[in-house]
């Protein structure tokens, strides 16, 4: 009896320590090794606004739908949480042209910045809860068209653009 007192106590000590000075995770994920995200969905949703119009209308915490391409940046794609960028399909993006050889199209280097900025918004992929969900992996890449449905986040001002977003649909994917 004695040796399981301390065993329990032990245990019980390094589980509490375990955490200490970390946060806990926000989301946790229960699929099986190549199952796709929760947040993927397979049919693609309707009403979807270009990032210019959503850009130009939402609201705060009104639910939409927007299509874009992800990119924008080096690195659109957070590797860390689930957050990416995404361009209006109007702005072209370096690979179009087949004579630019760019090795990141995705950046969008050869547009104005001020036409980029006008032209983006970033997503941050969240669960039905509104807790933020784990990191994307490889389920989307930069240059992937997507159809973005969440909620608009806080909108200091016209330029930003935040969609907290419960489902992506990869077109053509």
């Amino acid at each position: 009896m004695r040796q399981f007192t301390a065993l329990t106590l032990v245990a019980l000590i390094a589980g509490s320590l375990a955490g200490c000075g970390e946060p806990a995770p926000t989301s946790t994920s229960t699929k099986a090794p190549g199952t796709p995200p929760a947040w993927l969905l397979a049919t693609e949703p309707a009403g979807a606004l270009s990032v210019a119009d959503a850009k130009a209308d939402a609201t705060e915490g009104e639910t939409i739908v927007v299509r874009g391409r992800i990119g924008g940046r080096k690195a659109p794609i957070s590797a860390d949480s689930p957050v990416f960028v995404i361009v209006d399909l109007s702005l072209p993006h370096c690979g179009e042209d087949p004579d630019d050889k760019c090795p990141t199209p995705w950046d969008y280097c050869c547009e104005p910045k001020s036409d980029l900025a006008a032209r983006s918004a970033t997503v941050q992929i969240v669960d039905a809860e509104g807790n933020t969900a784990p990191p994307i992996g490889d389920a989307l890449k930069p240059l992937d068209e997507v159809l973005v449905v969440g909620t608009v986040g806080a909108r200091p001002n016209e330029n930003v653009l935040t969609i907290r977003a419960t489902g992506i649909y990869r077109v053509g994917g």
